[in-house]
């Protein structure tokens, strides 16, 4: 299973929202007060990123 890591809190809700899989958050490591959002690398989210960055 690949992992794609999103760096923005707001475009992880709005993967969440549309059903994606979360696996799970580790911390980021350049910023201590940031949190990485790691989701499951599939088709579905790709398209779902393509289809929110053309908004």
């Amino acid at each position: 299973m690949n992992v794609f890591k999103i760096f923005k809190k707001q475009l992880a809700l709005n993967l969440i929202e549309l059903d994606n899989r979360l696996i799970y958050t580790e911390p980021n490591h350049k910023y201590k007060k940031y949190i990485v959002f790691c989701f499951e690398d599939t088709y579905k989210l790709r398209k779902d990123l393509e289809n929110i960055n053309n908004k």
